[in-house]
C-alpha cells in the first residue's frame, strides 16, 4: 500500500509530490506544525511534524525541529530514513548536515515507547513561478538603486513582520502575507503600478500567495522576487529603519553588533557602537572571531549613504549578516532617539542570548565540584565516550535513550545534562521538559576528559 505525501503549493506554484511505501507500525500520533506552515497547510497532519529543521546529532541519531516556540526531538535510523530534496545525496550524515539550519521541512514518525521515529525527512522544494511573473536579482539592484520615485515601483515584504524587524530588502514596506487583508492598503491606488513582493526564497509560498492575492484585487503588474532574501544577502546589506533598531533590538537588548561608519564620530554615538571607518581586511578579521554566531550587525554613518552602504556590503559580502540603518545618524535622531556623549569603542564584544535552559559554564563548574543532594548531573554522552572519563556522581543515560527512561530520573530534583559538545545535551534538556520536567538545565558548551581529568569550555 501506498500513500501520496509531500508539500502543497499556492496557487501559481506547482506542488511537489512523492509516493513511498506506508511502515508497517501502530497508527501515527498527533500531528504538529508551525503557523506559518498554515499558509499552505490548514491542519495538521497525523503522525508529522511541519516546521524548521534546527540541529542534527549523529551520534544519538537525532535530529531537532522548531514548530514556533517548541523543539521536537526526533530520532532516525540512517539505513532506513529517506530525505527528499536535500541538497546532498548518498551518506546520511552529508544529507544531514547539508540542511540550512531554519529550513522548512516535514518529518513523518512512528512512536516507538515515547521516542518518535521519523521515516520520512521532506524539505520544502523550490515553488515554480513563471519567469514573466518574476523580476531578478540584477532587475531588482537597478530599481533599489533609482529608489520607489525614479524607479516607480513598490516593493513589499511578505514576511512576518518580526522578520522584517531583522533586516529587509532597501526601499521595502513591511506587508506581511498572514496579515494581507488587514494590511492590503498599503498597497498603492494606482492598479496598473509596479508591485513586487518577496519572501525567505524560492521555498517560501508567501511571496506568490501576496502577488496572486494583489492580482485578484486588480493589479495588473504585479511581479514576484523570487530568489529572495537568501539571494540578496549573499552580495547586499539589508536596511534597519531606526524605529526598528531601537524597538525590536536595543530596546529589548537583544544581542546586535553596532558599527559607526563615519570618518570622525562628533556629537555623540549609539549606544554600544563600534569604530568601522572601513572594510579593510584588518577591520573584517575583527569579526572573525563571531563566524560561528553569524552575529546581526548594523553599520550606520551619518546619512545611510555616504560610508555605511560601502561598508556594510563587504561585511554582507565577507558572509555576516548586515544592516544599513536607513537614514543615518541624522534619522536616528529625527525619530527622537538619543545619543551616548564620547567616542564608539575600539573592540568589538557580542554575547548571545542563552538558549532557554541554558546553565552557564561556571555554574556548571561548581555543580559538579560539589553536586548538590537537589541536583543531578546527566551525562548523555555515548558509552565509549563515558569510558574515557566521567564526573564522579553523575548519571548515565545516552541521548537517544532519555524519552524511554525518564522513570529513572527523580522529578522532584533539578536535572543538568551535558554531552561533549552541548548538542546533546540541549536535545535532552527537550526531551524531558516535553516529558513534564519542569527543573531542567543543560550545559551549552564544549566538555573533554584528558587522561580523565575534564576540561570544560566557556
Amino acid at each position: 500500500m501506498q500513500r501520496v505525501i509531500g508539500f502543497l503549493a499556492p496557487v501559481g506554484a506547482v506542488a511537489m509530490v512523492l509516493a513511498v511505501a506506508s511502515p508497517a507500525v501502530a497508527a501515527p500520533a498527533e500531528g504538529k506544525q508551525a503557523k506559518v506552515c498554515f499558509t499552505c497547510h490548514k491542519t495538521a497532519e497525523a503522525g508529522a511534524v511541519r516546521g524548521h529543521f534546527d540541529e542534527v546529532s549523529m551520534k544519538s541519531k537525532s535530529f531537532q525541529m522548531k514548530v514556533d516556540g517548541d523543539v521536537e526531538v526526533l530520532f532516525f535510523d540512517p539505513a532506513a530514513l529517506k530525505v527528499v530534496n536535500a541538497t546532498e545525496t548518498g551518506d546520511m550524515e552529508k544529507v544531514l548536515k547539508s540542511i540550512k539550519k531554519g529550513a522548512e521541512a516535514r518529518a513523518v514518525y512512528t512512536v516507538d515507547g515515547n521516542v518518535k521515529r521519523v521515516s520520512l525527512l521532506s524539505l520544502k522544494p523550490k515553488l515554480k513561478v513563471a519567469a514573466e511573473k518574476q523580476v531578478t536579482t540584477e532587475q531588482l539592484e537597478q530599481l533599489v538603486a533609482m529608489g520607489p520615485e525614479k524607479g516607480k515601483y513598490f516593493l513589499f515584504d511578505a514576511r512576518p513582520a518580526p522578520k522584517y524587524a531583522e533586516g529587509y530588502i532597501p526601499t521595502a514596506e513591511s506587508l506581511p502575507f498572514p496579515a494581507f487583508e488587514k494590511e492590503k492598503g498599503k498597497l498603492p491606488a494606482d492598479k496598473g503600478a509596479l508591485v513586487i513582493f518577496y519572501c525567505a526564497g524560492t521555498t517560501c509560498a508567501m511571496s506568490p500567495a501576496a502577488r496572486d492575492a494583489a492580482e485578484k484585487l486588480g493589479y495588473t503588474n504585479a511581479k514576484i522576487y523570487h530568489e529572495g532574501i537568501p539571494a540578496w544577502t549573499k552580495a547586499h546589506p539589508l536596511a534597519l529603519a531606526p524605529k526598528l533598531l531601537q524597538e525590536a533590538w536595543l530596546g529589548k537588548q537583544q544581542p546586535i553588533i553596532v558599527l559607526d561608519a563615519r570618518k570622525k564620530a562628533a556629537g555623540g554615538v549609539i549606544a554600544g557602537a563600534v569604530a568601522f571607518p572601513e572594510a579593510s581586511k584588518a577591520a573584517l578579521d575583527k569579526l572573525y572571531r563571531f563566524r560561528k554566531m553569524r552575529p546581526p550587525i548594523v553599520v550606520y554613518d551619518e546619512d545611510g549613504a555616504t560610508r555605511a552602504p560601502a561598508v556594510a556590503k563587504a561585511i554582507a559580502a565577507a558572509g555576516y549578516p548586515a544592516m544599513v540603518l536607513t537614514g543615518g545618524i541624522h534619522a536616528w535622531q529625527g525619530a527622537g532617539y538619543a545619543l551616548t556623549a564620547g567616542a564608539p569603542a575600539e573592540a568589538i564584544a557580542y554575547v548571545p542570548k542563552p538558549k532557554a535552559g541554558e546553565v552557564p559554564a561556571s555554574e556548571f563548574k561548581a555543580l559538579v565540584g560539589a553536586i548538590p543532594s537537589d541536583t543531578v548531573i546527566l551525562d548523555v554522552r555515548n558509552a565509549d565516550e563515558v569510558a574515557g572519563g566521567a564526573f564522579k556522581g553523575s548519571v548515565h543515560i545516552p541521548a537517544d535513550q532519555v524519552a524511554n527512561r525518564t522513570a529513572d530520573l527523580p522529578k522532584d530534583k533539578r536535572i543538568v545534562a551535558h554531552c561533549s559538545t552541548g548538542l546533546r545535551a540541549e536535545m535532552a534538556y527537550n526531551v524531558l521538559k516535553g516529558a513534564g520536567f519542569t527543573s531542567v538545565a543543560f550545559l551549552n558548551t564544549t566538555v573533554e576528559f584528558d587522561d580523565g581529568a575534564p576540561e570544560i569550555g566557556e
